[in-house]
């Protein structure tokens, strides 16, 4: 978790986060999900993730019944915190609408 974030106060939710390294290796790793107002989302991992890349982050809740599914987010660079974690900003990723109209034969 971020200093500043400590400071200000947020919520914390316990997270599973998927997806490629900067190897392009698969990953799945657990983290603690930071959220407050002002700095949004952010998780902090032991890998290291280009700018821009994919993950899904899925909260782990150990009392439900059907577990939900993964969020898809890219990440943004945030820092390195104390214990060596790099810490990402998630940015929502939305779906795109094809508003081209199809050939149809």
């Amino acid at each position: 978790m971020l200093a500043a974030e400590t400071l200000l106060g947020n919520d914390t939710f316990r997270v599973e986060v998927s997806g490629w390294d900067e190897n392009q290796t698969y990953f799945v790793e657990k983290s603690d999900l930071a959220w407050d107002e002002f700095t949004g989302k952010q998780i902090s991992l032991q890998r290291i993730l280009p700018d821009g890349a994919f993950v899904f982050v899925r909260p782990l809740q150990p009392t439900a019944l059907c577990p939900p599914p993964p969020a898809a987010y890219r990440v943004e660079f945030a820092g390195c915190d104390p214990r060596g974690q790099h810490q990402y900003r998630l940015n929502a990723v939305h779906p795109r609408y094809n508003y081209e109209p199809n050939p149809v034969n």
